[in-house]
């Protein structure tokens, strides 16, 4: 099991060739993310690789990763960066949406609306406040030309990452503790509680979680007409 500060140095050089759109640094940040599963955090950094033709060699583990993997949005995004090594287009419309926030409203029973010239994402309860320009959750519908609806999906699908990690942990104490807290109301708060005594699986966590997060979010706008670029 890779450790903490490792994982943490391959996230932030991912993170870090995107910000700086650097084609050279993307390329060499991958193949570490893969090795460490960080393939949906990987994306921006092999959409940013992808603009050089030397990232095509880059992208080509990544792919078959994903493909290996097949998670929920990650065929959506093998559909992109083929697109993009290829020159060709996924017939969808490319967004800067930051698939984190997506996920946390789609989560969200209440909801909210993307914003189809910014990317921005916002939850029902802000624009429910009267603090997004152009909306009004108490008003006429909004101008779907400008704004997608986010239909709230429920926590189901977060809860099940906790299963699912809880069932990867090969500890058995470990294992014990973390399972006791899914059982009941309250899961998610015991659940960190739980993890906050095993310290050294927390960012394994934090991968399962954003993975399948970034993968949900990339699906629900794939369906809807839309990639996530950065």
């Amino acid at each position: 099991m890779m450790d903490r500060e490792s994982i943490e140095s391959v996230w932030r050089a991912l993170r870090s060739s995107a910000v700086r759109r650097d084609p050279v640094q993307a390329a060499s940040a991958i193949p570490p993310g893969i090795r460490v599963g960080l393939l949906q955090n990987a994306a921006a950094a092999a959409v940013v690789a992808l603009t050089e033709p030397a990232g095509v060699s880059a992208a080509a583990p990544h792919i078959e990763g994903l493909r290996a993997r097949s998670w929920t949005g990650d065929a959506e995004l093998v559909e992109l960066l083929s697109a993009l090594g290829s020159s060709s287009t996924t017939g969808r419309r490319g967004l800067p949406v930051d698939l984190d926030m997506l996920d946390d409203v789609l989560s969200d029973p209440q909801g909210g609306y993307l914003d189809l010239e910014t990317g921005n994402v916002w939850p029902m309860s802000i624009v429910d406040d009267g603090q997004v320009e152009g909306l009004d959750g108490h008003g006429a519908d909004p101008d779907p030309e400008h704004w997608l609806d986010v239909v709230g999906e429920g926590s189901r699908e977060a809860y099940q990452d906790m299963v699912d990690f809880t069932e990867s942990v090969t500890d058995q104490a470990t294992r014990d503790h973390l399972s006791a807290a899914l059982d009941g109301r309250g899961a998610f708060r015991r659940f960190q509680t739980a993890l906050d005594r095993h310290d050294a699986y927390r960012v394994h966590w934090r991968v399962l979680s954003t993975e399948r997060r970034a993968g949900r979010a990339r699906a629900w706008l794939a369906e809807h007409g839309y990639d996530a670029i950065p």
